[in-house]
């Protein structure tokens, strides 16, 4: 009997998920807080101030939180900077709370159906392969406006939510980061007049029109490589840097071709390095 106790409370121990036991409460404190799918990767929505976090986790400068919002959002799970969160942005705010790096490194792939460029990749500027750090340029439909969460419907196709939309942004500077897994949602980032960074925010994937190029992601030739360490931004390098970091090609989105890649196709499936 004492046996079967034991084995039944090390089974409720292995089936509770490992963060809740660290759980803390805490509360978004900026105005706006992206919460992505990994540490300083995707945007998955956006939180805002006065939600209720509670926090799991974290990474460095990031914390993965599960949110109790106010509003409509694709998912309440996901990393947000810590000098977001009124506590964890304090001296000891983290204090039991467990480092878990390595977290959520493939959730890309419930939210992600094509991308302007896969993750460690580079493109082909002027003879010189170089860093892709940033969203393609694209035109706004007449009417686009970006919203700052999106929902997904069990029923039907993924929904920008009108009553988060953003205003005051230069509509003329829009980049596209990727679409959604049933295509019908697009992240993209805009920012405000005099600023030099952007708005995360969401419109519906019809809104997006293609800026100079034929595509809403790159024409030009993109690579993969397994590793990106020292290579900076701004610097075309040559075939043989890309080929000594192993190398693959991009490969365009299965789902969403004419959208883009896909971030990071299985291994058997990447087709050799173009060079």
């Amino acid at each position: 009997m004492k046996l079967r106790i034991v084995l039944l409370a090390l089974a409720s121990a292995l089936l509770t998920p490992a963060y809740a036991d660290a759980a803390t409460a805490d509360t978004i404190s900026a105005d706006r807080a992206t919460v992505r799918e990994y540490p300083g990767r995707l945007v998955l929505a956006n939180a805002a101030a006065g939600d209720v976090a509670e926090v799991q986790a974290y990474c460095g400068d990031w914390v993965r939180v599960r949110l109790s919002p106010r509003h409509a959002m694709a998912t309440p799970v996901g990393w947000v900077l810590r000098g977001h969160l009124a506590k964890a942005s304090q001296s000891g705010g983290l204090a039991g709370v467990p480092e878990r790096c390595g977290t959520d490194g493939d959730r890309w792939r419930d939210w992600v159906g094509a991308i302007n460029a896969p993750f460690h990749s580079l493109r082909l500027v002027d003879g010189g392969w170089r860093r892709i750090t940033f969203g393609t340029g694209v035109s706004l439909a007449a009417g686009c406006v970006p919203s700052l969460n999106y929902m997904r419907d069990p029923n039907g196709p993924d929904r920008v939510d009108p009553a988060q939309a953003v205003s005051g942004l230069d509509l003329a500077k829009v980049s596209y980061r990727y679409v959604t897994t049933d295509g019908a949602v697009a992240l993209v980032s805009a920012p405000r007049p005099g600023t030099s960074y952007g708005v995360w925010g969401f419109v519906p994937s019809t809104c997006l029109l293609p800026k100079g190029r034929a595509h809403v992601y790159f024409d030009e030739p993109v690579v993969q490589l397994r590793n990106i360490s020292g290579l900076d931004t701004g610097v075309g390098y040559s075939n043989e840097t890309v080929r000594a970091r192993g190398c693959s090609a991009a490969v365009t989105s299965p789902v969403q071709p004419s959208y883009g890649y896909w971030p990071d196709p299985e291994a058997a499936n990447r087709p050799p390095c173009p060079v």
